[in-house]
């Protein structure tokens, strides 16, 4: 065909095919056209109809919607002002709060459900969500978060705060308010016995200062009876993280050695008085100026290890005396740094409710000393007086039960020497060899009730058994006091409203070898934040 066209005049193809080509457009256009309209007109017809039942029901639910909203905002509004009502206990605002809030959530969903949109209902969800963020904020101030379980670096609960925060200034503390020696025909005691302000500054996730301020005896004047108190820095330190497992700490520091002397709170120990083996014989508070290392070590599913260990300025032999060792600390002030000693600490918990300890403390005492007494074969001598304390510790805390365990020893060398240096005679003696242990066992009997878990609260008695000699053995020459030959046996309760205030109450069994020691009946309020 294409060749038959080609031999065709073009021109006149063309005024055949093109006409016809239009015509046939237009008849076609025009009846699609026709249909087209017709078929708009019935849609469009039904549109309206369409558009006119949903503006009607559009209508009634923006109307459902508005009545719902000012029911909301009043229910909402109720919900607030029972949880500012002061008159209502905690559980029972939070109780009514949350009817309030399941209500207003159940009726949200109808309203969902009903097809209006979720622009409209944006303001009863943000008000829903601050409703239920202050339900849980009133939890959380009904039962402050018990501290024990915040512990870090070998740090007390309060004391660790710094480290929990991102940056920035933290602040702690605890208190004791004494009563002792109740018995009759004696002057009994009442005493604030301490105030304690933790300031601790983050100024880096990996450089950390931490601080102890202690007020002892609410004054520093004196009393009527000549006594008075003190305000001492207990530690001031600084921290630079390096990883979990080796870290640098450098400052006043608590020495890590036994349970109670980085760990001293009041809620974290059993009786109103610390056990006396790690007051007479590790006497704590105890801390001295220096540096050292320290982490934690995950072992997986063999548990985890966290050690600390100092170099600091050693003990100092003028303070070493027959009953205890507490005069033997510098406390951080102008302390001669002649002597170096070493102090350490290693902690392995297997479990969680497992921690078995052990510390060990080497170095000279001396100082150098000359000893200047003119009656004395040593008169002129210096002096080592190289000093040893171990110590190994077991804490358990399974459910209800807990219990603790320490042993304690030291020696000394040159204590003929320390007896020249301080003027000590017969049975003033230091103790060449000194030994101690304690066992404390309790129990929180509301563990078997739901009162506990519903109110937090804990009431435990205790019982714990001391003994400890700080003259097992004397230099050659000297005798033995037999009233350094201590038992102590304390049977008591703390009782806890909260976990960070106590309340205590003991009494104590004192017997020595020479069986001049009295009974005291205690009690005792702490706190700590």
């Amino acid at each position: 065909m294409s060749r038959q066209i080609s031999h065709l005049d073009f021109s006149s193809v063309c005024k055949i095919v093109i006409p016809f080509f239009v015509v046939f457009f237009v008849i076609f256009s025009i009846d699609g056209l026709s249909e087209e309209l017709t078929q708009n007109q019935k849609e469009f017809s039904d549109s309206i109809e369409s558009y006119n039942k949903l503006r009607a029901q559009q209508i009634a639910q923006q109307a459902k919607y508005e009545e719902q909203s000012q029911q909301n905002n009043k229910n909402i509004e109720v919900a607030q002002t029972l949880s500012n009502d002061k008159t209502e206990t905690q559980d029972e605002r939070i109780e009514q709060l949350e009817q309030k809030l399941n209500s207003v959530t159940q009726e949200l969903q109808e309203l969902k459900a009903g097809g209006v949109p979720d622009d409209k209902l944006q303001s009863i969800e943000d008000k829903l969500s601050i409703l239920a963020e202050e339900i849980d904020n009133i939890k959380s101030a009904s039962v402050v978060s018990d501290p024990t379980y915040e512990q870090v670096y070998g740090a007390g609960p309060a004391a660790s705060k710094v480290y929990l925060k991102d940056k920035g200034l933290s602040i702690g503390g605890y208190g004791e308010l004494l009563v002792g020696q109740v018995r009759e025909d004696e002057n009994n005691i009442v005493d604030t016995q301490r105030v304690v302000l933790y300031f601790g500054y983050k100024f880096t996730d990996r450089i950390i200062f931490n601080s102890e301020i202690e007020f002892e005896h609410a004054t520093t004047e004196e009393n009527k009876d000549g006594q008075d108190g003190s305000v001492s820095v207990e530690f001031a330190l600084l921290d630079f993280l390096l990883m979990p497992e080796l870290n640098l700490r450098a400052g006043l520091l608590l020495a890590p050695f036994g349970i109670i002397n980085e760990v001293h709170e009041p809620t974290t120990f059993f009786g109103v008085f610390r056990p006396s083996v790690e007051r007479q014989i590790i006497p704590t508070t105890w801390r001295e100026n220096g540096l050292g290392i320290f982490g934690d070590i995950d072992l997986g599913s063999a548990g985890s290890i966290n050690y600390r260990s100092y170099a600091m300025n050693s003990f100092d032999a003028r303070g070493f005396r027959a009953a205890n060792n507490r005069s033997l600390r510098n406390r951080g002030g102008r302390a001669r740094f002649n002597d170096i000693a070493w102090v350490s600490r290693v902690e392995y918990e297997p479990v969680p409710y497992v921690a078995i300890g052990a510390s060990a403390f080497l170095g000279n005492t001396g100082q150098n000393e000359r000893i200047d007494n003119a009656e004395s074969l040593f008169n002129g001598d210096k002096l080592d007086g190289f000093f040893q304390m171990y110590e190994a510790d077991i804490q358990l805390q399974y459910r209800g039960f807990e219990a603790r365990g320490l042993f304690v020893y030291t020696t000394l060398d040159d204590g003929a020497r320390i007896n020249a240096l301080n003027d000590l005679e017969g049975d003033d003696s230091v103790g060449s060899e000194q030994w101690g242990y304690y066992v404390v066992g309790a129990y929180n009997v509301l563990t078997l009730t739901d009162f506990s878990s519903q109110y937090a609260q804990y009431l435990a008695p205790f019982v714990r058994w001391e003994q400890y000699d700080t003259q097992a053995k004397v230099p050659s020459g000297f005798i033995r006091n037999p009233a350094n030959d201590r038992s102590d046996l304390a049977i008591g309760l703390n009782y806890k409203p909260i976990p960070n205030v106590v309340v205590k109450a003991e009494y104590k069994y004192l017997d020595n070898q020479a069986n001049d020691s009295e009974n005291q009946l205690n009690f005792g309020l702490g706190y700590v934040f």
